[in-house]
């Protein structure tokens, strides 16, 4: 089977919000997390909002009010991450994009290039003519063991689970079919969003299903 490099230098970061309104965008950086490829914790913390909390999504990022109330300013901590980076390291993570808007990342920078899992590991279902793609936690918990991610993230633990999945998968094309079939066969779990109807607390959770979208913000399929 055909086989693809490692990069020579990458670390996968994880990123988690709460929520500062009612719209699906209305989001501030609570937790972040940065680990290495030897999945080494590089950075570990917590972000105490500027603006008011109108739901921790607790069953997503396990924080409950007064969790944040002894963290740091959102300026320093993003100085610690881009102290951390350098412009010839890979970032891996699922959502990567997502984080790097969130860290104020550059590239070229900050960083050379991103890997999406996301990407990596979306499969085509011949049966439907579509492509599936799949949480991290179903990665995780499919192709490496099961319960190694929980419903409640942790930054850390998706990190390392990100490490190991990349490790694993991206440098063998055969290894990384097999595993699309295999995510395709088992399937996940409905996940609390869904549960909930996207909505928690009064906040919309709807970002990537347009037509579960209440708060009028723009979605990621529109």
């Amino acid at each position: 089977m055909a086989t693809r490099s490692l990069p020579e230098k990458y670390v996968c970061i994880d990123v988690e919000c709460v929520a500062t309104g009612r719209r699906h965008d209305a989001h501030s950086v609570a937790l972040v997390a940065i680990v290495d490829q030897d999945e080494r914790v590089l950075l570990k913390k917590k972000v105490k909002p500027r603006e008011k909390v109108m739901s921790y999504l607790t069953p997503l990022t396990g924080l409950r009010e007064g969790d944040l109330d002894d963290g740091e300013p959102l300026e320093s901590v993003l100085a610690e991450v881009k102290r951390i980076l350098s412009p010839e390291i890979v970032l891996v993570g699922q959502g990567i994009k997502n984080d790097v808007q969130w860290l104020k990342l550059r590239e070229g920078e900050h960083f050379s290039r991103t890997v999406e899992l996301g990407e990596l590991f979306k499969a085509y279902n011949h049966r439907f003519s579509r492509y599936y793609y799949f949480s991290l936690s179903h990665e995780a918990n499919t192709l490496l063991h099961q319960g190694f991610i929980s419903d409640e993230h942790n930054p850390v633990t998706d990190a390392k689970a990100s490490v190991q999945l990349f490790k694993k998968f991206y440098a063998d094309s055969g290894r990384l079919e097999e595993a699309k079939k295999k995510l395709l066969r088992n399937r996940p779990p409905r996940s609390w969003k869904k549960k909930n109807n996207f909505l928690w607390e009064g906040v919309c959770l709807a970002a990537y299903f347009p037509e579960k979208c209440f708060c009028g913000a723009p979605t990621k399929k529109d």
